[in-house]
């Protein structure tokens, strides 16, 4: 949490240093021209160009939010890991052919370059190292840093995204049934006896990986009346954003449930011997997490308030009678997304199978 955290800061003062550095901007109406500006998720100013018809979108949850926004036409450089989607090929139909410039954690400049992108998106770990500063100065297009740690801090991200896209209006809409959603789930959840409210586990990925305490996966699970097996952080090894327990460290808590974001993970769970004697194994209480325009509840998803209606109504029906999660689904992604799923592409995205292409699968 605190690396994170440091992350934005140390962000903010290298990207104050890449804007002072950056060559003067044309105003002669061209893409480079000066327009208005805005304050981004690492808390600096960025002067946005005038045109922002085409963007490079080198963090895979700004594709995501690009497309919440409708502005999938303009992505026109994508990392690989949006080009997995299922949703993302839908609504990008030819993702596949988009330049990646942005991969293994290094910026190729040449690459990005001849993109010629009006306004870029990335992480604030994108400049923490001087090369890949060095390498974002050289081009003097603006780049805007979007993060988030918290489900505030995503919405925050959201609209800066929608400020930078010039689609507020979008980014306000979907931040109202945000907050109305979470507010609606937390409100009918009031009446839940604490005893009564369920201990889990969520398998972030790998089995043994897990939610750090005060990041959006673990709040979005607060939300939707679960009692977090991790309680703290020091209950964790912590790998920069990732947090690891060992198999041992499961037992000892016991859950009633385990969520899972991969199929695989609900599998491994299932059927290996080392998690027979596991309580929520042996009931039938590991239950694979859906997958639709990102995997739900997990650190890099969008579609938190969905998550959170999701869990609560899954976990405990009876104080949500008179929710169809399916037409949820179906109304959630056609008016945020303009997609008119199936019935069969909504029990895909419940079932979370075949949404997500394995890493191997993915397109060159």
């Amino acid at each position: 949490m605190k690396r994170i955290r440091s992350l934005l800061a140390a962000a903010a003062a290298a990207v104050l240093l890449l804007t002072a550095c950056s060559p003067a901007q044309p105003s002669d109406g061209s893409a480079s021209a000066g327009g208005e500006t805005l304050v981004d998720c690492a808390g600096r100013t960025v002067q946005l160009p005038e045109q922002r018809d085409k963007i490079a979108c080198l963090y895979a949850y700004t594709g995501h939010v690009a497309v919440l926004l409708g502005c999938e036409d303009r992505v026109a450089a994508v990392v690989d890991g949006l080009k997995r989607d299922a949703l993302m090929q839908i609504k990008i139909p030819d993702i596949d052919s988009m330049p990646c410039p942005y991969t293994s954690g290094s910026i190729n400049i040449e690459e990005l370059a001849a993109v010629s992108p009006d306004l870029i998106f990335l992480r604030a770990s994108n400049l923490q190292d001087e090369g890949e500063m060095e390498k974002l100065t050289s081009l003097g297009i603006p780049a805007v840093v979007v993060e988030y740690v918290t489900m505030e801090d995503q919405i925050n991200s959201i609209s800066v995204m929608g400020q930078a896209l010039d689609c507020e209006d979008r980014a306000n809409a979907y931040l109202d049934y945000y907050r109305s959603t979470i507010q609606m789930v937390k409100e009918r959840l009031s009446q839940l006896p604490e005893e009564d409210k369920l201990t889990v586990y969520h398998s972030v990925n790998e089995v043994v990986r897990t939610d750090i305490p005060q990041t959006l996966s673990y709040e979005v699970l607060e939300a939707a009346g679960c009692l977090n097996v991790v309680t703290d952080a020091q209950e964790l090894q912590v790998d920069g954003e990732k947090g690891y327990v060992t198999v041992e460290q499961i037992y000892v808590w016991d859950p009633d449930v385990v969520l899972a974001n991969e199929p695989s993970a609900v599998e491994y769970f299932k059927t290996d011997d080392k998690f027979s004697g596991l309580r929520a194994v042996r009931e039938g209480n590991v239950l694979q997490l859906p997958v639709g325009m990102s995997r739900w509840a997990h650190p890099g998803s969008l579609e938190s308030p969905l998550a959170v209606l999701y869990l609560a109504s899954t976990l405990y029906p009876e104080y949500f009678t008179d929710i169809n999660i399916q037409d949820e689904i179906r109304s959630f992604y056609h008016d945020f997304f303009t997609l008119d799923l199936t019935d069969d592409q909504i029990a895909d995205i419940l079932s979370g199978e075949g949404m997500r292409a394995p890493r191997e699968e993915a397109a060159a």
